[in-house]
């Protein structure tokens, strides 16, 4: 009786903290992509502090939005990468830390995507926290795309026009987010243009994207909300 009374108190924490913690790991998110990594790249600072507190709210919102272990494993085995490659980096750098770097943003922009897809598409009532974490999602999508646009430019040398050198700096990651989302949104600047087909393709999809998730994202939340209000 003891454990199942401590069962319900811990499934109805883990439902209080659920909607709070999604727009909690998206605001650091925004943060550290927007805020922190351009000076970051430019050698002004360093995002290790920060990145020390993200991880944590990281692991944490895996953990209670999706309840699911191997959620978590998936999550810790890409901190753990991302350890690896700061401490390759600081001994010599090398591409082997870009590489660990982008897999271990692939994996966390995965698991990201199937645990806030199920929270913000679940049936029920549609809150703010909720409608953030689409915005989450949205952010999600540009850091996948990051991802697969770093393994084509590692992969194929000229790939891109305007990216500048591979070489293992923070400056690569700035400028790869800033392609992907610059596309995402189709804005399309033009000083960063994909060359080789699989960049163009991989260009095409992020773009379709962009321009389909919003309006289904309107017509799911609002569909839920009135299935929400129906079944009051």
């Amino acid at each position: 009786m003891p454990n199942r009374r401590t069962r319900d108190r811990f499934h109805q924490l883990q439902e209080r903290l659920q909607d709070p913690l999604l727009t909690a790991l998206t605001i650091m998110l925004a943060i550290l992509m927007f805020v922190i990594a351009p000076p970051q790249a430019m050698g002004l600072l360093a995002a290790h502090y920060f990145g020390i507190a993200f991880a944590p709210v990281l692991i944490a919102t895996v953990f209670v939005v999706s309840r699911s272990p191997a959620a978590v494993a998936a999550i810790l085995i890409a901190i753990a990468m991302i350890v690896v490659a700061t401490l390759f980096r600081l001994r010599q750098p090398s591409p082997t830390d870009i590489y660990l770097d982008t897999g271990a943003w692939m994996i966390v922009g995965l698991t990201m995507g199937i645990v806030v897809t199920r929270a913000v598409f679940a049936p029920g009532r549609i809150t703010f926290h909720r409608i953030i974490g689409a915005v989450l999602l949205y952010l999600n999508i540009g850091i996948t795309f990051m991802a697969l646009f770093s393994f084509v430019a590692l992969m194929v040398p000229n790939a891109f026009t305007g990216l500048g050198p591979l070489k293992d700096d923070l400056a690569v990651a700035s400028n790869l987010i800033y392609f992907s989302f610059v596309t995402l949104t189709s804005v399309g600047y033009g000083d960063i243009v994909p060359l080789h087909p699989l960049a163009r393709s991989l260009a095409n999809i992020e773009a379709i994207i962009g321009q389909l998730y919003p309006a289904t994202l309107l017509a799911r939340l609002v569909t839920l909300e009135i299935e929400g209000r129906n079944g009051r």
